[in-house]
């Protein structure tokens, strides 16, 4: 994944973090290791939330976080020099040996990598989201589409993945990526990807990661049979 190239070379605006969460509305702001400390003790005075989302407050998971938060800064704003595009990593072996990575819904382990396949390397190349215009066409057609079949995503996923997924739609949240159609997208049982992510990729991402048999399990109308 995508990661900070310093830790004490500022980007932009010097290191950020904010957690509107706790209905913070000013970010925290100044050296990689003041708002480190900062969102930890945040976090400490806040349990009930940490819990609910999974955040960590010790410093190595809290560096994890800010260095996430602020690379994806860096990414929308093209300060590219400030980060590490690395090649998607390999799962590591626990994940490989898996044969249960979706539940009842999606029985398909290639669909399951391919689909954060897409994710992954649409942040990790750099590449910008589509206009809003075209992510709320298409959220409009899922909305709607029998495939987008309900519930939470982190169902259908391990808890690595979904990790990775749940880091995802943070950062989709920090860049105001959100449509009208939101609250109805969940997970695409033909791609195995979570729509609300999907929705803003582009489209030749998209069909680079997605094989034949996938497109014939799309329904009709879906949007990334027509290529758009």
């Amino acid at each position: 994944m995508p990661h900070l190239k310093s830790r004490t070379e500022h980007p932009p605006y010097s290191f950020q973090h904010l957690t509107p969460e706790v209905g913070q509305t000013t970010p925290f702001v100044g050296s990689f290791n003041y708002v480190v400390e900062q969102v930890i003790m945040l976090r400490q005075a806040n349990p009930f939330l940490c819990e609910r989302h999974g955040w960590r407050t010790d410093t190595a998971g809290v560096e994890a976080d800010v260095d996430s938060y602020n690379t994806a800064r860096c990414i929308a704003g093209g300060w590219l020099s400030f980060v590490v595009m690395d090649d998607t990593p390999a799962l590591p072996p626990a994940q490989k040996k898996t044969t249960s990575l979706l539940g009842s819904a999606v029985g398909s382990v290639k669909r399951v990598a391919a689909g954060v396949a897409v994710l992954v390397e649409w942040l990790g190349n750099g590449a910008k989201p589509v206009d809003h215009v075209l992510a709320d066409r298409r959220a409009s057609v899922c909305a709607t589409c029998p495939k987008n079949d309900g519930g939470d995503f982190t169902k259908y996923f391990t808890q690595p993945i979904a990790d990775k997924i749940r880091t995802q739609l943070e950062i989709r949240g920090d860049l105001q990526l959100r449509t009208p159609h939101d609250e109805k997208l969940t997970v695409c049982s033909a791609c195995s990807c979570p729509t609300k992510l999907k929705v803003w990729a582009p489209i030749e991402h998209i069909l680079a990661h997605t094989s034949d048999e996938v497109k014939a399990q799309l329904d009709e109308r879906c949007w990334i049979r027509k290529g758009t």
